[in-house]
C-alpha cells in the first residue's frame, strides 16, 4: 500500500526526519506542504498518510494546521504524525491538536511520535553544541528506525503529552500574531544584500526593496531567513544577538530553497 509523507520544515530538521523515514518504509512519496498548502483542492490518494513538522508554541505551524484542514483524506486509511522538536520532557501538544483537527474531518489520528532535534528558535534559546547536535541526530536515528517499523506494522501508538492541557496558553496568542511577528526582524551593517533571504523564504515573505530585506507581514516565523543568512546579518529584536545560527548540517542553502 502506498504511503505519501507531508512535510514541512523551517530549517531541514524535519526535512530529513521525512526523507530518512521514506527510505525506510518504500513505496513512499515525499511532498513538501509548502509546494501545495495554497492551491484550491488538495486530494491525498494514498492509504497511508503521514504529516511530519516542528513544534511550534506546543502546537502546529499555522501553515500545516490550515493544510490539514483543507486536504482531503477520504482515501486515508491510516494517519500518523511525527514532530520533531527541540528541549527535553514529553512538552507539547501538537498531537492532541492533529487528533482534533483530523476529528473533524471524520478521520482518526492513528499513531503520533516526537523526536528530538537540536532547536533552530534562536530568539529565545541557544543552538546546542555541535558535539551535543551529533549526539542528538544519533539518537534521532535510531528513533526513526522504530517509528519507520511501528509504521509499516501500522501499530496505533500515541506518545504522551504530559503538558497537552497548558498548549492552548501559550499557542493561541502566537497563532494569532503569527502573519505580524516579523516586525521583529532587521539586518545590521553585516547585510551585502544577497538576497538569500528572499529566496529561503517558502511564503514569499520577503521582497529585497532598494538592496535589503522588506517583510510582507505573512509570515509563518518559520526563521529559515535569520538561520540561512550567510552572513548572519539579521537579527529578531534583541534575542538573537550573539547568538550561533542552526540549519540541519546536510540541508544546504541551495539544498533549502529546493525542498
Amino acid at each position: 500500500m502506498s504511503t505519501t509523507l507531508y512535510y514541512f520544515s523551517g530549517t531541514g530538521n524535519s526535512y530529513i526526519i521525512a526523507k530518512e523515514i521514506q527510505k525506510r518504509l518504500g513505496n513512499c512519496e515525499l511532498t513538501a506542504i509548502t509546494s501545495i498548502w495554497n492551491l484550491d483542492n488538495i486530494a491525498a490518494m494514498a492509504e497511508n498518510i503521514g504529516f511530519i513538522f516542528p513544534l511550534y508554541c506546543m502546537g502546529m505551524p499555522k501553515v500545516v494546521l490550515d493544510f490539514i484542514r483543507k486536504i482531503d483524506l477520504n482515501n486515508a486509511k491510516y494517519i500518523f504524525t511525527v514532530v520533531t522538536r527541540g528541549g527535553k520532557g514529553y512538552q507539547g501538544g501538537a498531537l492532541k491538536q492533529t487528533r482534533e483537527v483530523l476529528m473533524k474531518k471524520g478521520k482518526k489520528l492513528s499513531s503520533g511520535f516526537y523526536i528530538r532535534m537540536p532547536d533552530n528558535y534562536i530568539p529565545l534559546l541557544k543552538v546546542p553544541p555541535k558535539e551535543q547536535q551529533k549526539i542528538m541526530f544519533k539518537e534521532a536515528a535510531k528513533k526513526v528506525e522504530k517509528i519507520s517499523e511501528l509504521i509499516s506494522k501500522k501499530e496505533a501508538i500515541m506518545e504522551k503529552e504530559y503538558t497537552a492541557f497548558a498548549a492552548p496558553l501559550l499557542y493561541k496568542p502566537f497563532i494569532k500574531r503569527v502573519s505580524q511577528i516579523d516586525k521583529g526582524f532587521h539586518v545590521t551593517e553585516k547585510c551585502n544584500s544577497c538576497g538569500m533571504c528572499e529566496k529561503v523564504c517558502h511564503f514569499n515573505n520577503i521582497k529585497m526593496v532598494e538592496g535589503k530585506p522588506k517583510w510582507q507581514h505573512n509570515c509563518q516565523f518559520c526563521l529559515a531567513c535569520i538561520n540561512y543568512c550567510p552572513k548572519k546579518a539579521m537579527e529578531y529584536k534583541k534575542g538573537s544577538k550573539g547568538k550561533e545560527r542552526y540549519n540541519h548540517p546536510d540541508v544546504t542553502i541551495n539544498l533549502y530553497t529546493k525542498i
